[in-house]
């Protein structure tokens, strides 16, 4: 359902209910000077923080534009209907005890309670239940129960959580980031994260986009939401929080366990676009970014310090990441000369050290000399001194030359201060002033480069297909033995070992005989047959067959099954290639470094179905043992054209069969100097 937000995040008429939550929120309605009209209602109460109340909803003189709704579950959804027969335009619902505890509450009340919540909203929309509501910072408008720290402004950011703990934190920051709105969706009955933020996107003076994930209900939702995002070109920052429910369930392969929790969340969030960070710091050093400059679309950083110290730290910070710092050129050398003198060291990370820290004309012509290059990125550390205790006038040269030196940039400028609580707000508010992005943490101002940069990246990347996902039902499923999943990928294109299936002893003697050895002999009917000892390998002539079926005869209990292939030979690498749906996020493409040791290792990428070949490559280059596939040592490069086109064929199979497949693994897939052969599969499906 497509919901009007506009009257309920700017309302000119407010409805309270409640007594000391809607009390709250008055106060803070005036401490915002709301201009608007404020109606309490209350059964009893006379006035509330000095309004005077109405009884009911019947009272009210029309439908309020926004409501809070502060009262206990259960009464609740009653009072939504009330609301929504007089034509509101929309409600807060404050109250938990809804789907959130189904979990805990065996009765199922919170989700019948949903339920009626839902059906008395009807084309109303809600926040909620279980949450604090919104501040709109760019008019002063607001349902908001408690303390916030936010100011107006005339643009910023717009940040959407879950958690209402995490959005009061956020309103409480000192590092000036403007905020447009905060908007807590709590379980997301009726409205998500994501179409909140695709209505927001189209207020002009929303700069970005900062979310804080728990759930997902549909991944759709971001991928549409990305697409408006870079139409606006507008960048959005996530943290995501939570397992994903296939982490939850991973028990038959190693496939399930290495694309759930954070990796299946990052695939997603990579294939739409969308930086993925892990910390609040990332979080809003991030935003600033975004707001200020917007992406970033290279990765040639420069650094400033007065401190080898700080030179050095940053260097090894920035030496994992994908941020580079170019040498510099032979106009900056000369330049820098003229600045420093002769005896400073010069090279990026430059520590220009101090010699002349009170000369702002010298400052001003070092500092123009880096920022008048075309630098995807530039950031001058810069710690300032207790702004309590101690005097920052020795720093007022290093200040104004900062300035001077933005005014001629040619490419984005941050000052970053190496301790959190050694940059004030009064010096951030005069950075922002001049498009100076004022940032917190070596450590994590670098990972908000990083992702601002992997926002840009992404805006130039091609058009994928849409995502795969759909509300699947949970279904029995059904593990396919080995033979016959071999059987399926053999017509889907892919390469197996030439084998034979034997429900008897006596047959498996005969394929014994008709197969080449040495050979392999597996017993069917165990998902993990390596730790079942269900594998036998390099068998060589009848005798030893034999006698490792008079071993294995109590291994069968019962089931008389077995596959006997040909042993593949000169392998010089071994790959896992798997496929899952995840219920959240869709169908999930793991490839990692194969063999008996795949998830101890996890040499493991993930990406989101439909994958393009460019995609694959580009997640086989991210593996460890990359350079083994590309030719380690002077040894001759393995078939990458034919794995990729491998793991493609794997992706169509599934793709064409994705109402029926759960789960699909390859491993190990063998690659040779000249081929690549599908050893062993695990199949489970719904039917």
């Amino acid at each position: 359902m497509d919901f009007n937000l506009n009257r309920l995040f700017n309302p000119k008429t407010v409805a309270i209910y409640g007594g000391g939550w809607g009390e709250n929120v008055i106060t803070q309605l005036k401490k915002m000077s709301f201009t608007g009209k404020i109606w309490p209602v209350h059964p009893y109460k006379k006035t509330i923080a000095g309004i005077q109340c109405f009884k009911n909803t019947s009272e009210l003189p029309s439908g309020p534009d926004a409501s809070f709704i502060g009262v206990n579950r259960s009464k609740t959804p009653n009072i939504l209907k009330e609301l929504s027969d007089i034509g509101s335009g929309g409600a807060v619902c404050f109250a938990s005890g809804f789907s959130e505890t189904t979990s805990q509450d065996e009765t199922g009340k919170g989700t019948d309670l949903q339920n009626k919540l839902l059906d008395a909203a009807k084309n109303m929309p809600i926040l909620g239940p279980n949450c604090y509501g919104f501040i709109n910072y760019l008019d002063g408008k607001l349902l908001w129960p408690d303390q916030h720290g936010g100011e107006k402004v005339s643009s910023g950011v717009a940040i959407i959580t879950q958690s209402s703990n995490i959005a009061i934190n956020i309103t409480m920051q000192t590092r000036k980031l403007p905020i447009a709105y905060v908007v807590t969706t709590g379980n997301q009955s009726q409205l998500s994260q994501a179409e909140i933020a695709y209505k927001l996107l189209d207020d002009p003076r929303v700069t970005s986009l900062g979310l804080h994930v728990e759930g997902i209900l549909s991944p759709k939702d971001f991928e549409r939401l990305s697409i408006k995002a870079k139409e606006k070109q507008k960048g959005i920052v996530v943290i995501k929080v939570g397992k994903s429910e296939l982490a939850k369930e991973a028990t038959a392969s190693h496939t399930a366990s290495m694309a759930g929790n954070h990796k299946a969340a990052a695939a997603l969030f990579n294939r739409v676009g969308m930086a993925l960070v892990e910390t609040i710091e990332d979080f809003l050093n991030t935003l600033l970014i975004l707001h200020l400059n917007g992406p970033i679309f290279g990765n040639k950083i420069a650094s400033l310090s007065c401190s080898g110290g700080e030179a050095s730290l940053i260097a090894d910070l920035v030496e994992p990441t994908l941020l580079e710092f170019p040498l510099l050129s032979g106009t900056q050398i000369s330049g820098l000369k003229k600045s420093l003198g002769s005896l400073v060291h010069l090279s990026n990370p430059l520590d220009y050290q101090t010699y002349i820290w009170n000369d702002q004309k010298k400052l001003t012509e070092t500092f123009t000399c880096m920022t008048r290059n075309p630098y995807d990125f530039l950031f001058i550390i810069m710690d300032f001194p207790n702004q309590y205790r101690c005097s920052a006038s020795a720093w007022e040269p290093a200040i104004n030359a900062i300035l001077d030196a933005k005014a001629c940039s040619v490419c984005p400028v941050a000052v970053i201060a190496s301790i959190e609580e050694n940059l004030s707000e009064a010096i951030a508010e005069k950075f922002i002033e001049h498009k100076i992005i004022p940032m917190k943490g070596m450590k994590s101002s670098l990972k908000a480069i990083q992702a601002a940069f992997e926002i840009g990246k992404s805006w130039h990347l091609p058009k994928l297909d849409s995502l795969i996902w759909e509300k699947w039902k949970r279904k029995k499923n059904f593990i396919i033995n080995e033979y016959e999943a071999k059987k399926r990928l053999s017509e889907a294109g892919i390469k197996i070992p030439n084998g034979l299936h034997a429900s008897t002893r006596s047959e498996a003697v005969t394929a014994f005989r008709t197969i080449k050895t040495p050979s392999v002999l597996k017993l069917l009917g165990f998902t993990h047959k390596t730790e079942n000892s269900a594998v036998f390998l390099n068998i060589r002539d009848e005798k030893q067959f034999i006698e490792i079926l008079d071993s294995i005869g109590s291994k069968l209990a019962g089931q008389q099954s077995y596959l006997i292939e040909n042993q593949i030979t000169d392998v010089v690498c071994e790959l896992l290639v798997g496929i899952t749906r995840d219920y959240q996020y869709g169908l999930m493409l793991t490839i990692a470094e194969g063999g008996i040791y795949s998830e101890i290792r996890q040499d493991s990428t993930t990406l989101c179905l439909p994958a393009s070949e460019t995609q694959i490559l580009s997640a086989l280059k991210s593996l460890k043992i990359w350079p083994i596939l590309n030719g380690y040592r002077n040894k001759k490069a393995l078939p990458i054209e034919e794995v990729i086109s491998t793991i493609f064929n794997l992706q169509k199979y599934v793709i064409e069969n994705s109402d029926k497949i759960v789960e699909i693994e390859v491993n190990p897939l063998l690659i040779k100097e000249e081929e690549v052969i599908a050893a062993d599969a695990l199949l489970i499906t719904e039917s």
